[in-house]
């Protein structure tokens, strides 16, 4: 179980003494400041921290440990306050309410996505010691963005030659065995599958299950690898291995096929392309997916489309790009990611072919290559304060040297402007609120999953 008094960053722990004394409430709010790689971001993360941080309550046991690391950090024992924890214990959930955008939203950057503030006037000087836990949405919110922003870009090249029905498996996610921890690849693998339902990431699977309540999301095949590959051996092998994978999964089963054990265009033109294997595999009902695993992956697919052409043959599709026949396809899972699973789309269409011979999958690429915190440009600010004296203070960071920086002030929401835009603006401001009450004083809301996964198909909009 997490220790959340601990988790955060120690000087938090320190602010309750550093703020005027006469502090009674404190509001916080969280935005994807602009200037980010994204102008538009794909709102998702906020029941995960919800679900896994702020239903257990806060215990002795945690106080202890929380004291004992504080005065170990600080080498004092005046800092940590014991005494505004306790009072969190006794009243058995946070004493702050935290209003959020409704996940799935696409959104401007420079968008209030979420605010908290405190409900009881000895928590307010500490209300920011949850502010360390809380941005860890940027990371969810962060791959599935990236992830839409993919699928925005695919779109029309899967419209232009082939099946918009196979879009949501054209993109799939290997990414677990390479996430940085257990929870960072369920959490982005979570991400990914706001947009796409191609995944291996089994943990992924469960975890926005448990989440959001929805089962099943996530869909795979069978698939192999080179410890499997390389078991059977070469030459005859190669031949072994292929039948067998054929004779063990039913019939209507799809299958994925590694093919680069050893010689990858031996296997198509000499395994696959052998007179018996071309038969059996053009009277299955189930499609046999090739995987290349290395190379450059526009010379190397291009080149086996062509070799499956003669084994195979191609029909053209209605939209005039070549399908190969008989249900056969290649799956590319090496050297993916948000770039280069578009420029190779583009090179199978600029050569004539249809986006359906092909799906990918990324690892690395999808959920772990160059984000950070700062790839949206997450930030949370304090906007607003009360104190003892009836004082509503509006508060606001203006750093000269760099505007960008700049924060919002006062208490605030989210609304659609005359012209259907999002917008932030003062909480007194004419319109119905977009922001929605997600944790108050323990009462956390249910997310109706299919409304957010609706929401995220809005990524043609903009």
């Amino acid at each position: 179980m997490t220790n959340i008094i601990l988790a955060t960053d120690a000087y938090k722990l320190t602010h309750h003494l550093q703020y005027p004394q006469n502090i009674t409430k404190l509001y916080s709010y969280g935005e994807a400041r602009q200037g980010g790689r994204y102008d538009h971001i794909s709102w998702f993360g906020m029941s995960m921290i919800l679900n896994d941080y702020f239903t257990q309550p806060v215990t002795d046991a945690m106080i202890d440990e929380a004291q004992k690391v504080a005065e170990l950090t600080f080498g004092n024992d005046v800092y940590f306050n014991r005494p505004v924890w306790e009072k969190v214990r006794d009243l058995g959930h946070f004493p702050v309410k935290i209003k959020a955008l409704p996940e799935g939203m696409v959104v401007p950057t420079g968008t209030a996505l979420f605010t908290i503030e405190s409900t009881q006037s000895w928590f307010a000087t500490s209300l920011n010691a949850l502010e360390t836990i809380l941005m860890h949405v940027w990371y969810p919110t962060t791959i599935a963005t990236n992830s839409m922003y993919i699928k925005k870009r695919l779109a029309p090249l899967v419209e232009k030659s082939g099946s918009m029905d196979n879009l949501p498996l054209m993109v799939n996610d290997f990414g677990l065995r390479g996430a940085t921890s257990l929870e960072s690849g369920e959490r982005g693998g979570s991400a990914h599958l706001l947009h796409f339902r191609g995944s291996d990431n089994m943990a992924a699977s469960r975890y926005f299950a448990s989440v959001y309540g929805l089962e099943g999301r996530a869909l795979s095949i069978w698939a192999t690898e080179h410890s499997v590959a390389t078991a059977y051996g070469e030459g005859q092998g190669e031949l072994d291995y292929l039948n067998a994978q054929l004779d063990r999964t039913p019939e209507e089963a799809p299958v994925s096929i590694v093919i680069d054990s050893y010689d990858t265009f031996n296997f198509v033109q000499n395994v696959v392309g052998s007179p018996a294997m071309k038969e059996r595999i053009k009277n299955r009902l189930g499609r046999v997916v090739l995987r290349p695993d290395s190379g450059d992956p526009q010379t190397v697919d291009l080149q086996i489309l062509d070799l499956l052409a003669e084994i195979f043959g191609t029909s053209l599709n209605e939209k005039g790009y070549r399908v190969l026949n008989h249900n056969v396809g290649l799956i590319q899972g090496d050297g993916m990611n948000a770039d280069t699973m578009i420029e190779l789309y583009q090179a199978l269409l600029d050569h004539g072919w249809s986006s359906d011979n092909l799906v990918v999958g990324s690892g690395g690429g999808l959920l772990q290559e160059g984000f950070t915190r700062d790839t949206e440009r997450f930030a949370i600010k304090e906007a607003y304060a009360e104190n003892s004296a009836g004082e509503h203070l509006q508060i606001q960071k203006r750093p000269k040297t760099d505007p960008s920086k700049v924060s919002k002030s006062g208490r605030m929401k989210v609304i659609y402007d005359d012209q259907g835009q999002i917008i932030t603006v003062p909480a007194d401001h004419p319109g119905q609120d977009l922001l929605e009450t997600v944790y108050d004083n323990g009462y956390m809301k249910q997310i109706d999953v299919n409304s957010m996964l609706a929401r995220a198909e809005n990524f043609h909009d903009f």
